[in-house]
């Protein structure tokens, strides 16, 4: 028997281990509450503050796009809701990305780990 078919034999055995650490995978919000636990949670919380506040200036800008009564008005605060609009999705995309570099970094540590484990069997056997 050669080395690969020692690797195919042990990732058989801890395919059930495997398949139960996949199904305790948080969802979506536990996924997007543990940005706040990280070693960037400061800048994270910064983040949703400001998404939060550009959200609400958001808002508040488009309601005083459908009073504006004439075209200065309605091209200033059409152009305010767009900037605020558009920062305000860059904020998100930070947020799903440190969500995804989260879930990233935790199956690289999955990975280590079983590949730990297959060179502790291989060395017993």
């Amino acid at each position: 028997m050669n080395l690969d078919d020692k690797i195919k034999q042990a990732l058989k055995v801890d395919a059930e281990e495997i398949e139960l650490l996949m199904t305790k995978e948080k969802g979506l919000f536990g996924q997007l509450f543990e940005i706040f636990k990280g070693n960037r949670r400061h800048w994270n919380v910064f983040g949703m503050i400001l998404a939060v506040l550009t959200a609400i200036t958001m808002f508040w800008s488009f309601y005083h796009f459908i009073l504006a009564n004439n075209l200065d008005e309605r091209i200033f605060w059409g152009v305010i809701s767009l900037a605020l609009w558009t920062g305000n999705m860059g904020l998100k995309v930070w947020f799903w990305l440190e969500m995804n570099r989260n879930s990233t970094s935790r199956e690289i540590k999955r990975l280590e780990i079983a590949v730990a484990q297959l060179t502790a069997k291989l060395h017993q056997s």
